[in-house]
């Protein structure tokens, strides 16, 4: 764990949680372990280490209609009763209780560095060496886009495999499948546990 990494919380809203219409198969282990990631560093702070990395959490949000445009109007169309239900979008509540002691953005595209203040903090890791560990829902989507736009963005990353939750553990699979011709230069693949526990 390196105090310059920034590690990023992806989209942990209850739309994933089984029975909702996005459910990801595995998204109570990922709930596990990103919550036992984050006591990890409120202990490291409690104890004022400076080693504690810089930590972010996301929601995805859809745009309003007249911002929209190409495919995101369709999309709007499709997955309008889903959107437009505010419990939906709330984060669940294992991972609520996290946004009193990080920050919190929504963004309207898939990669979280489509907000500004995601990207600002992961140029800040970039810059110090810092590498950007993923965890969130979902795998297949907006993890991934994260991880691609930040890969052509320079950024390391640290892939936490049992983080991430896709919609099942085929898809999982699939996408570590297809990051991993870029490992190690641009990404690295480790528990949750093996992150915690590194130098």
């Amino acid at each position: 764990m390196n105090k310059n990494d920034l590690i990023l919380v992806i989209d942990m809203q209850k739309v994933y949680l089984p029975g909702n219409a996005w459910a990801c198969q595995n998204i109570s282990t990922a709930e596990e372990r990103i919550s036992s990631l984050l006591d990890h560093v409120l202990s490291m702070r409690e104890k004022e280490e400076k080693s504690a990395p810089e930590v972010m959490l996301t929601r995805f949000i859809a745009q309003a209609d007249e911002d929209t445009e190409g495919v995101w109007t369709t999309y709007n169309e499709v997955n309008r009763a889903i959107n437009e239900d505010p419990v939906m979008n709330e984060f669940i509540p294992s991972i609520a209780k996290y946004v009193e002691s990080f920050p919190y953005y929504d963004k309207c595209r898939y990669s979280s560095f489509s907000n500004e203040f995601v990207r600002t903090a992961a140029d800040r890791a970039m810059v110090h060496d810092g590498r950007i560990v993923l965890s969130g829902v979902v795998a297949e989507c907006c993890v991934l886009s994260t991880f691609f736009e930040g890969t052509d963005l320079g950024y390391r990353f640290i892939y936490l495999t049992d983080a991430c939750a896709g919609q099942n553990t085929e898809k999982e699979k699939a996408v570590m499948k297809a990051i991993e011709g870029l490992s190690p230069l641009h990404v690295e693949f480790m528990t949750t546990r093996e992150y915690m526990e590194q130098a």
